[in-house]
C-alpha cells in the first residue's frame, strides 16, 4: 500500500482551476492537499485533528480569516507562530509555496527569520522538489511512521473515535522506546473503551444481541458480550447465539483483556486500583509489558472484526441467529440441539455450548423415532445426560 501524507494547505487560490494540475501531481505521489483559503479556518481544522495531519504548506500571501478581503503577509507570520506554539503537541514540517516574486526572487524578512525557502509555484522543478521534500520530512515524523508501519490497523481505526487512534500511537511510541511510563488506570480503561466500541459496532451489524449493549440504557456488558460472541450462554441476560462468531484465539484474547483490566467488571468504567490481582502483579513486576501485550491482542481483534463484519453485514440474517435461553418450571435450562450420531448400542449424542457432549438415552431415541440431524429439546439435570427429551 502506498504511503499517504495528509497536508494542511493554506492558499487563497487553493480551489482555483489553475491549481488542479498541482493537486493531481501531489496526489499521484501520495500527498493529499487539504485546502483552506485563510489562516484561521485552516488552523482550526488542524487543532481539531492534530494527529490527522503530517505537514503544512503555506502560500506567502493569503487571508487571515474568513472575513478578510485582501491577502497579506500577516497570515504567514501568524501561521508560523501557531506552528511553533503547537510543537509541544506535535512538530510539523512546514513549507512555503508562492508565485509572488517578492518572496521567490528577493530576500524576505519572514523567510530569513525562520530559515525558510519559498518554492516557486511557477517553476516545475521547484514544485517537484517541494513535493519530494514534503514526503521526505513528513515521513520522518514519528506519528506518521507509526501509522505507515501499521497501516492496516489505522485504516480500521478510522471507524473508531480519535481517542482510540491516539491510545495506540502512544503505545507504539512506548514500544519504540520514546515513552514507556504508562498508568494502568488510564490505559487499561482506554483499552476497555475501545473494546466497548467494537461491541457497539458488532451490535449495529446485528452480530451482538441488543441486551448486551443496553445495560441500564447505555452501558455495555463486556463479559456477557464476550460470552455471546464466543458461542456461550450469557450468564444473566438469558440470550445466546446459534453460531460462534469469535474464533477461539480471539475469544481468549478478549476474555483475557476483560478479566485482566477489570476483574470481570461489566462495563468499561473500572478502578484498576481495586483489582487485587493487578496490584499484586505490580508489586513484583512494574513494567509496561502487560499493557503492551493486551494492546497488541486488541489490535488483532479489531482487524479481525473489521474483516468479519464486512463478510457478515446482513443485519437481518445476523439477528436471526439470536436465541433466547428458556427454563422450565423448576429452573432447569431448556437446551435445543441436533442429534449428531446414534451409536450401535442405540444411545444418541448431542453437543451443547459448542463442546459439551450430552448423551440421549436409547429408549428416548427409539420412542421418538429419532434420526441423525433431528432437532431435540431437553434439559440436563446431571452433567451429561438429557432428560425430558422432545423432538422438534
Amino acid at each position: 500500500m502506498s504511503k499517504i501524507f495528509n497536508v494542511l494547505w493554506i492558499d487563497d487560490e487553493h480551489d482555483h482551476p489553475d491549481m488542479e494540475p498541482f493537486i493531481i501531481q501531489a496526489e499521484t505521489i501520495g500527498i493529499i492537499l487539504n485546502g483552506y483559503s485563510n489562516q484561521r479556518e485552516g488552523f482550526d481544522a488542524l487543532t481539531k485533528n492534530i494527529v490527522g495531519y503530517d505537514a503544512i504548506l503555506l502560500d506567502a500571501l493569503f487571508f487571515e480569516n474568513e472575513k478578510s478581503e485582501t491577502v497579506n503577509k500577516k497570515g504567514l507570520g501568524a501561521s508560523i507562530a501557531k506552528i511553533n506554539e503547537l510543537k509541544s503537541k506535535k512538530a510539523f514540517p512546514y513549507f512555503v509555496l508562492s508565485g509572488q516574486s517578492t518572496f521567490t526572487d528577493v530576500e524576505n524578512d519572514i523567510l530569513e527569520a525562520n530559515n525558510l525557502k519559498c518554492y516557486n509555484k511557477k517553476n516545475a522543478d521547484e514544485v517537484k522538489e517541494l513535493l519530494h521534500n514534503i514526503k521526505l520530512e513528513a515521513g520522518a515524523q514519528i506519528d506518521l511512521q507509526i501509522k505507515h508501519e501499521n497501516h492496516v490497523l489505522f485504516e480500521v481505526l478510522k471507524e473508531y473515535p480519535d481517542t482510540a487512534r491516539d491510545t495506540f500511537i502512544s503505545i507504539f511510541k512506548g514500544l519504540k522506546g520514546f515513552d514507556n511510563q504508562f498508568e494502568d488506570q488510564l490505559y487499561f480503561t482506554q483499552l476497555r473503551m475501545i473494546l466497548e466500541t467494537l461491541f457497539r459496532r458488532a451490535n449495529a451489524f446485528g452480530i451482538l444481541h441488543d441486551k448486551c449493549v443496553q445495560i441500564n440504557g447505555s452501558q455495555v456488558n463486556l463479559s456477557e458480550s464476550c460470552s455471546f460472541l464466543s458461542g456461550y450462554d450469557t450468564s444473566h441476560l438469558k440470550v445466546k447465539c446459534s453460531v460462534t462468531h469469535f474464533p477461539k484465539v480471539i475469544a481468549n484474547n478478549v476474555q483475557n483483556l476483560i478479566y485482566t483490566t477489570g476483574a470481570a467488571s461489566h462495563t468499561s468504567v473500572v478502578d484498576v486500583t481495586q483489582n487485587i490481582h493487578i496490584q499484586a502483579y505490580r508489586k513484583d513486576i512494574n513494567t509496561p509489558y502487560l499493557l503492551y501485550s493486551l494492546a497488541l491482542q486488541l489490535m488483532d481483534t479489531l482487524i479481525w472484526f473489521d474483516k468479519y463484519s464486512r463478510l457478515n453485514s446482513d443485519v437481518s440474517i445476523n439477528k436471526s441467529l439470536w436465541q433466547d435461553i428458556d427454563y422450565d418450571a423448576d429452573g432447569n435450562k431448556i437446551e435445543i440441539a441436533e442429534l449428531l450420531k446414534i451409536a450401535n448400542n442405540g444411545w444418541g449424542t448431542a453437543i451443547i455450548n459448542n463442546s459439551k457432549n450430552i448423551s440421549i438415552y436409547k429408549g428416548d431415541v427409539a420412542a421418538l423415532n429419532l434420526s441423525v440431524g433431528d432437532k431435540i429439546k431437553f434439559i440436563v439435570r446431571d452433567y451429561s445426560k438429557a432428560d425430558n427429551v422432545v423432538k422438534l
